[in-house]
């Protein structure tokens, strides 16, 4: 796991305007997984160092305006549209000028990635060099955030600042009750700021929450902006559509009542549980490209298995929501899936299995990067693409485009799949054609 770590040392910010400004100046040294994010060529005296002088008064203000996005707002294929986006989740939206990273910290799962590439500050001639993706604990990155803040703020109050907006923004984050802090985080994950939201989205915000209910947390990352009650009652006609027909599954209950898998990554908790489930099943070596054969390896009648995991039109209203996955009539349990091809159709249930044997409860299949969907990924690709099985048929150490699509015919799954596979497990090295 990477880590992420702020260091200021207060400067003489004699002759800077603006009193929060000046008595918030400070050299800024920012370094995540040991790289230091603010490498800079410094033009006017032709030195390199890691660190940056810069008022540290902006950079706290900007982490309190956007605390619930950094933590809340995910990105996806809707908001990368969206500019407020980026000035939401990039440092360089509150640099006022002056010599910030460009730096972009998104939420990913029980993590935050933080992506930064060397960018000039021609108005300070500071040159950042290098760039880099790391992904942090979530609450480490936000444990280092608050310090931040908090120092900037106990450096305003000891030179008698007081009434700024940072501080009236950071009382404000740091009073929330829990009611109050559902409420931000529900907004926030919608990308709407939970400080400024007229009656209408406030009641939005309200009824999302009741309508969601557990699923919020998976629903929030992938629903947009601009309609998202609209998307939730997609969502619950979905749920209902799914509950008509369902399967017993009764070869996997018992790995549905053993108790949940943790610890480690996502994916590596999806790979596991894909591994146990194939033992349980006597697979070992078997593949499943077919739904007949897929149907036959869980002791379910086929004609059975194609009705459960039919789409539903419902999830054609949502944009990146897949699958949802409930409790059906007589303890059996119901699936509904988005249109998709064959191999498309067999990979999202496999995706929906993943999610049976790893949670409780009604599940989404999104497009999101939450820890849930990553498990999921990687059940599904492990389920059915196994890396043991991988490794006995790839005898190269490069392959091809067409090595993927010969091997994922075989194994009826996508070449993106077998590619995703062959690099997570390093396996081989996969070079295609430009």
């Amino acid at each position: 796991m990477a880590d992420i770590s702020i260091g200021t040392d207060w400067l003489n910010g004699e002759g800077i305007r603006g009193a929060e400004l000046s008595a918030t100046f400070a050299s800024l040294c920012i370094v995540v997984n040991g790289q230091p994010v603010t490498h800079v060529f410094d033009q006017r005296a032709r030195t390199v160092r890691d660190a940056v002088d810069v008022p540290l008064y902006p950079l706290a203000e900007w982490l309190a305006s956007n605390w619930w996005f950094l933590a809340h707002e995910f990105e996806n294929a809707a908001r990368s549209e969206d500019p407020g986006f980026r000035r939401r989740h990039s440092l360089g939206a509150g640099a006022e000028g002056y010599a910030y990273p460009n730096l972009v910290a998104t939420p990913w799962g029980s993590r935050t990635r933080i992506d930064w590439g060397g960018a000039p500050s021609p108005w300070t001639k500071i040159e950042f060099i290098g760039q880099g993706r790391a992904l942090v604990d979530r609450e480490a990155f936000r444990e280092v955030c608050a310090d931040l803040v908090d120092k900037v703020i106990r450096r305003l109050a000891t030179l008698g600042i007081h009434g700024t907006f940072l501080q009236e923004e950071w009382k404000a984050v740091q009073g929330a009750d829990d009611e109050e802090t559902s409420f931000c985080e529900t907004a926030a994950g919608l990308g709407w700021d939970p400080y400024d939201l007229d009656e209408s989205k406030r009641h939005h915000v309200f009824r999302l929450a009741d309508e969601l209910g557990p699923l919020r947390g998976e629903a929030l990352p992938v629903l947009g902006s601009l309609n998202p009650l609209e998307e939730s009652y997609a969502i619950a006609s979905a749920l209902v559509e799914a509950r008509t027909s369902g399967l017993q599954l009764r070869s996997l209950r018992p790995l549905m009542d053993a108790g949940k898998m943790s610890g480690g990554h996502p994916w590596e908790v999806g790979y596991r549980l894909a591994q146990g489930a194939r033992k349980h099943l006597g697979l070992n070596g078997n593949l499943i490209p077919s739904t007949a054969s897929l149907a036959d390896a869980l002791n379910e009648d086929v004609t059975s298995l194609e009705r459960a995991i039919r789409p539903v039109p419902p999830l054609e209203r949502v944009r990146l929501v897949d699958g949802v996955v409930t409790g059906g009539k007589d303890n059996d349990i119901s699936f509904g899936l988005r249109k998709a091809g064959e191999h498309g159709q067999r990979f999202l249930f496999c995706r929906a299995l993943g999610e049976v044997i790893s949670a409780d409860g009604d599940a989404l299949i999104t497009r999101s990067h939450t820890d849930r969907q990553q498990c999921n990924r990687a059940f599904a690709a492990e389920f059915l693409a196994p890396a043991h099985s991988l490794k006995q048929r790839i005898s190269r150490q490069i392959v091809d485009g067409e090595d993927l699509n010969d091997l994922a015919e075989e194994y009826g799954v996508s070449p993106q799949v077998i590619m995703h596979q062959i690099e997570n497990h390093d396996i081989a090295q996969v070079a295609l054609a430009r």
